[in-house]
């Protein structure tokens, strides 16, 4: 971990030019240009408000801090948005840059962080525009603070997972595809549209493995802290930011390992 910090401090302007080429890259030669990164998430958001809150009637309740379905559901599809998309796009980092890998010297680990730290550009649009949302429709208060400290734990947890997917995915190929039909799994299984109080309800194997679920806790408490509600416990979460730590140096430790090697695999 020493190692790491000096690598992206003796980087950092290295790491600075990968941030700006890959928020430039994605929509370059779009007449929208950094616009779709407001009208992504706004349309997907939508759509799932028609199909959960109108067309199924889901609502939500005063114990969960508003009664506005498309207020509860944007407060938790935030996070995580900016943790499937660090993961997801940090699977494919090494061989969408294998140039980069095979013909400079470069530490691999900057161009995962890179990407995390783009994601991480986007995600706080999105938290601005949320802000503005709630600020018009109900009110922001002290505890929307709380919301930095899942954000840590979070970019932590997903750049963890981003190294372990990214070197799987080095060596085995179908690691992508594997892991898009996990994070739609994942997703549904996080009380994101819905309030976690209906888990409740669920057989109790069901109730096991959702208390498991990181991302439950997470999501939770970045979505009560910006609603002003009682937040997780402290066992609860300091037990997800304890795995976060684990995942995390164990994700860098099995990059680091491997990274001698994808030269040679790329």
């Amino acid at each position: 971990m020493v190692s790491l910090v000096r690598k992206l401090i003796a980087n950092r302007n290295l790491l600075k030019n990968l941030i700006l080429r890959d928020l430039k890259q994605r929509y370059v030669g779009s007449f929208g240009g950094f616009l779709w990164s407001v009208i992504n998430p706004i349309v997907t958001l939508v759509s799932y408000i028609l199909v959960f809150g109108i067309i199924l009637g889901m609502k939500v309740g005063k114990e969960t801090g508003t009664t506005s379905f498309g207020i509860f559901l944007f407060c938790g599809y935030l996070p995580w948005l900016l943790f499937s998309d660090t993961v997801v796009r940090n699977c494919s980092v090494i061989p969408d840059n294998a140039p980069l890998i095979t013909k400079t010297v470069i530490p691999a680990e900057i161009l995962s962080i890179s990407v995390t730290i783009s994601n991480l550009v986007h995600h706080l649009i999105g938290l601005s525009i949320l802000l503005i949302v709630l600020t018009r429709f109900t009110s922001i208060h002290l505890s929307a603070a709380w919301t930095l400290l899942y954000m840590l734990i979070l970019v932590l947890f997903a750049q963890g997972l981003g190294w372990i997917a990214a070197t799987l995915h080095v060596f085995l190929r179908d690691t992508i595809q594997a892991l898009q039909i996990l994070m739609m799994l994942w997703l549904y299984f996080t009380p994101i549209f819905y309030p976690p109080s209906m888990v409740d309800r669920a057989p109790k194997t069901i109730r096991f493995l959702a208390g498991l679920n990181p991302m439950g806790i997470i999501v939770t408490g970045y979505r009560d802290a910006l609603l002003n509600q009682a937040q997780p416990g402290g066992m609860q979460v300091g037990g997800v930011m304890a795995l976060s730590l684990v995942v995390f140096v164990f994700g860098a430790f099995l990059f680091r390992q491997a990274k001698p090697a994808f030269a040679d695999v790329l």
